[in-house]
């Protein structure tokens, strides 16, 4: 697979922080970081980890691309409820699962277009699937439907993340680099992760 020096558009118009050292990897396979091409996009799992609730703050809006580049109109519109405050409030929010026997897991994705001149992604709840050894298939959680206000400062901050969701429009060359969460019971072993938005592909794990 070539390689290529993209402008990166981060996803849902605001940066995070989360918690350092409150996540476990998945046990590594060769498939991960390496890309799989379907008709249009270019799909790579990067990484997958397990996390029994995600708590981060939100410290500012996305910064979108420079006018001038190929990837700025790529960028969908901020969800103000939950972007950073323009004055540089911090804000904190929390997501858990929606039982108390499953964790989450958080799928380090890079979606690319290097095929058509122009690619429309709808990454919602039926954008993505991982399926485990018995076939069982787990979704994309909302985001926007799971996420609480609270006041608590999720403590020591670590690296930022970006959550791949909503509609947005990948011109050619142009990529995002984000992350999904999903739930499932803890120590769910996965087979394979498909996408299924503006495209078709499966990567074996």
């Amino acid at each position: 697979m070539r390689t290529f020096s993209l402008p990166r558009l981060t996803l849902l118009a605001f940066v995070l922080l989360v918690t350092a050292g409150t996540m476990a990897c998945e046990e590594a396979s060769p498939n991960l970081g390496r890309y799989h091409r379907g008709r249009t996009l270019d799909v790579a799992v990067m990484s997958m980890e397990w996390v029994p609730e995600l708590r981060y703050s939100t410290i500012q809006q996305t910064v979108t691309p420079p006018p001038d580049s190929p990837c700025a109109t790529a960028m969908p519109a901020p969800d103000p409820a939950k972007a950073g405050d323009p004055e540089g409030k911090i804000r904190h929010w929390r997501i858990s699962p929606t039982d108390k026997d499953l964790q989450l897991v958080l799928v380090h994705l890079k979606v690319e277009n290097h095929t058509a001149s122009s690619a429309i992604v709808n990454a919602d709840e039926q954008a993505a699937e991982l399926r485990d050894f018995a076939s069982t298939v787990y979704r994309p959680l909302n985001i926007s439907k799971l996420v609480q206000e609270t006041t608590e400062a999720p403590g020591p901050l670590g690296r930022s993340l970006v959550f791949v969701q909503g509609a947005f429009e990948l011109k050619r060359d142009c990529g995002v680099d984000g992350w999904m969460v999903f739930e499932a019971p803890k120590d769910t072993k996965f087979k394979e992760f498909r996408w299924r938005a503006s495209d078709s592909l499966t990567i074996e794990f």
